[in-house]
C-alpha cells in the first residue's frame, strides 16, 4: 500500500457552484446503501476493539476503581479521626465528620451507578467523570472554607496551620489520581488539572465574600509567600499529571498497536491524513503483510468521506486485473471505524518516482502507461471511469519479482456509465485533481466517459517523461480553467529527448474536444504500443535500475551513520 496515499500535495477535490463542499453523487449513494438489502459487500464484524472501545472499557474500570480508592480513604480518615482523635485529620473542627459522611454517601452514590449498568457509551462515562472529580473538588473546596472559618472563630493559628498543610496536600493527591487514574491524552489532562489548581483561591474569594470581616485575621492565607510555596506544589502536582497522563496514554496507543484488529496484526503506521490511517498489517493465519486502510465515521447527516470509501471498496472488489490494486477484506467495528485491507505493495508512487529521480526514459514511461492501459481496459469495460487518475495513484512495485509493476489505486470517485444505471452525479459538481481533469470534467458535465480518463493519461504521460503537469501555475481553479481554454506547451519543448511519436499521442490525449482523442484506452494502448521506443524497457532493466537506487541508497545511509 503506498505510504502517499492521504498525501495533500494534489489533492482530490469536490466543488459546486455554492462554498459548500458536497459531493451529492455520494449523498445519493448513502441514501441507497440504507435502501438495498442485502448489502452489496457484506459488512464482516472482526472481534478485535478499536482503541476508542478500549478507552471506553478502561475508563469504566478505571472510575470505579477512583470511587473505591475515595471511599477506602474517607473511611480510614472516619476511623482515624473516630478512634483515635487525630486533628491533623479533622483540624480540629467538630463537622468534619459530617463531611466524611457526605463524601461517602457520594462516592457510594457513583459506585452504585457504575456498576448497576455495564454497557456506557464513551461519552456517558465523560460525564460521570466531570461530576466525580468536580463533586470532589467541591468538597474540598467547602470543607477548606469551612476549617478555615473555624479556625478563625477560634482564633487557632494552630488549626489554621494544620488546615492549610493538609489541605494542600490532598488537593494535589486529587490532581496526581486524575493523571494517573482517568486515561486522556495529556493535552484534556493539562486543561483539568489546572482547573483543579485554582481550588485555593476560589476558597479565599469564598472568605472574602462571606465573610470580609476575617480578611485581616489570614494574612498569613493571602501572603506573597504562601501564594508562591502553594503555588510551586500545585504546580509539580500538576505537571507530574500531565506527564503521567501523557506516558500512560502512549504506552496504551503502543499496546493497542501490537494487539490484533480482526484477524490482523497491527505492525506499523505507514500513512496518515485527514481521513483516516493506513497500517502495515499481518494476517494471524496467513502471516502475509498486508495494507489495512481505515476511515473514521465523521458526524453529520452526511458523511461524504464514508460513502466514497465504501464505493472504492464496492468498485474494486469486483475488478480481476492484475494491475489494479487487490482487496482482500473489508469491514468496520462498533465504533465507527471502517476499514478494509488490500495487498501491501513495495515501491513508491509514480508521483514520488518522478520527483525523486527525474523524468523517466521514454521506453519506461511507455512500459509504465502500457500497464495502466491494460488495467483501465477492464474498468472501462465493466462501465467504470476513474475520473481521478493521477501519478498519486499509479504505483510503480514488484509483483512475483517482476520489477516495475503498475497497480491502478484508488477508485473513490469511480462513477459507472452502464445503460441504465442510477447517474448520480449532479450537473453542479466537480470531482477530481485539477492537474488531470479533462475539460468536460472541469465544466461539470454529466456524461462523463472513458474518455476522460484518456485525457488524464495524457497528462500523467506529460508529467512522467517532463516532471511537470500539462497546466500547473496559479490556484486550482486558474489550473482547472486552463484546461478548458489554454493550449498545451508541447513536452518536447520542455524536455527535447521526447520523440515525435510519444508526443503526438500525448497531444491527442490531451484535445480540448472528447470526439478528438481516442476513443478508447483499447485504441490509446494500441498507439502507445506503436511508438518506436515501446519494448525497450522491460522487467530485467527494471530490476537492474531498482537494485542500482537501492545500493546508493544504502551507501548514503552508511557514510550518514560514518558522518555521525
Amino acid at each position: 500500500m503506498p505510504q502517499n496515499d492521504f498525501d495533500d500535495n494534489n489533492p482530490t477535490v469536490i466543488l459546486t457552484d455554492q462554498d459548500d463542499v458536497i459531493d451529492l453523487e455520494t449523498e445519493t449513494l448513502l441514501a441507497e446503501r440504507t435502501r438495498q438489502e442485502p448489502r452489496p459487500v457484506k459488512m464482516v464484524q472482526g472481534p478485535g476493539l478499536s482503541f476508542g472501545s478500549a478507552t471506553t472499557s478502561l475508563l469504566q474500570w478505571r472510575l470505579q476503581a477512583v470511587v473505591i480508592l475515595a471511599l477506602v480513604l474517607n473511611v480510614c480518615f472516619l476511623g482515624l479521626s473516630l478512634f483515635f482523635n487525630a486533628e491533623f485529620i479533622t483540624g480540629g473542627h467538630d463537622t468534619y465528620h459530617i463531611y466524611v459522611v457526605i463524601r461517602l454517601i457520594g462516592l457510594a452514590g457513583f459506585l452504585a451507578v457504575l456498576l448497576i449498568y455495564r454497557d456506557y457509551s464513551q461519552k456517558q462515562l465523560r460525564w460521570m467523570e466531570g461530576l466525580l472529580f468536580g463533586f470532589i473538588v467541591l468538597m474540598w473546596i467547602y470543607q477548606r472554607y469551612a476549617s478555615i472559618v473555624s479556625a478563625l472563630d477560634l482564633s487557632s493559628e494552630a488549626e489554621l496551620l494544620t488546615n492549610r498543610f493538609s489541605g494542600l496536600m490532598s488537593l494535589v493527591f486529587i490532581i496526581l489520581s486524575f493523571g494517573v487514574f482517568i486515561p486522556h491524552r495529556w493535552q484534556e489532562t493539562a486543561k483539568v488539572v489546572a482547573t483543579m489548581a485554582l481550588s485555593p483561591f476560589i476558597v479565599t474569594l469564598l472568605v472574602h465574600l462571606f465573610h470580609p470581616h476575617l480578611m485581616d485575621e489570614i494574612t498569613e492565607l493571602t501572603s506573597h509567600s504562601h501564594h508562591s510555596v502553594m503555588a510551586s506544589n500545585l504546580l509539580v502536582g500538576c505537571i507530574l499529571a500531565v506527564y503521567s497522563a501523557g506516558i500512560l496514554n502512549k504506552m496504551r496507543a503502543q499496546m493497542h498497536e501490537a494487539e490484533e484488529y480482526g484477524q490482523y496484526r497491527l505492525i506499523q503506521k505507514i500513512g496518515a491524513g485527514g481521513m483516516g490511517e493506513v497500517h502495515l498489517v499481518e494476517h494471524s493465519l496467513l502471516k502475509r503483510p498486508c495494507a489495512l486502510k481505515l476511515i473514521k465515521d465523521s458526524e453529520g447527516p452526511v458523511n461524504i468521506a464514508l460513502a466514497r470509501f465504501e464505493r472504492e471498496v464496492r468498485t474494486t472488489a469486483s475488478l480481476t486485473h492484475p494491475n489494479t490494486i487487490e482487496i482482500y477484506d473489508y469491514g468496520h467495528t462498533e465504533e465507527g471505524v471502517f476499514y478494509y485491507v488490500m495487498e501491501f505493495l513495495p515501491g513508491m508512487s509514480l508521483r514520488n518516482l518522478v520527483r525523486d529521480y527525474g523524468p523517466l526514459k521514454p521506453a519506461r514511461a511507455l512500459h509504465l502507461l502500457d500497464q495502466t492501459c491494460d488495467a483501465l481496459v477492464e474498468a472501462h469495460d465493466a462501465g467504470l471511469v476513474h475520473r481521478d487518475l493521477k501519478p498519486d495513484n499509479l504505483f510503480v512495485s514488484e509483483r512475483g519479482g517482476v520489477c516495475d509493476f503498475i497497480k491502478v489505486l484508488d477508485f473513490g470517485l469511480v462513477k459507472s456509465t452502464k445503460p441504465g444505471s442510477a447517474q448520480l452525479t449532479s450537473d453542479e459538481v466537480v470531482s477530481g485533481t485539477p492537474q488531470f481533469m479533462a475539460p468536460e470534467q472541469v465544466m461539470g458535465e454529466h456524461d462523463l466517459d472513458a474518455r476522460c480518463d484518456i485525457y488524464a493519461l495524457g497528462c500523467i504521460a506529460y508529467y512522467t517523461l517532463t516532471g511537470k503537469a500539462p497546466f500547473n501555475d496559479g490556484s486550482a481553479m486558474a489550473v482547472m480553467i486552463a484546461h478548458t481554454n489554454q493550449t498545451v506547451i508541447p513536452p518536447s519543448e520542455i524536455e527535447k529527448s521526447i520523440p515525435s511519436d510519444i508526443e503526438e499521442v500525448i497531444l491527442k490525449c490531451l484535445e480540448k474536444k472528447r470526439e478528438d482523442r481516442y476513443q478508447s484506452v483499447y485504441d490509446l494502448r494500441q498507439a502507445l504500443r506503436r511508438c518506436h521506443d515501446y519494448g525497450d524497457w522491460n522487467a530485467i532493466l527494471a530490476a537492474e535500475w531498482w537494485e542500482e537506487k537501492e545500493s546508493e541508497t544504502d551507501e548514503t545511509t552508511m557514510a550518514s551513520a560514518a558522518l555521525e
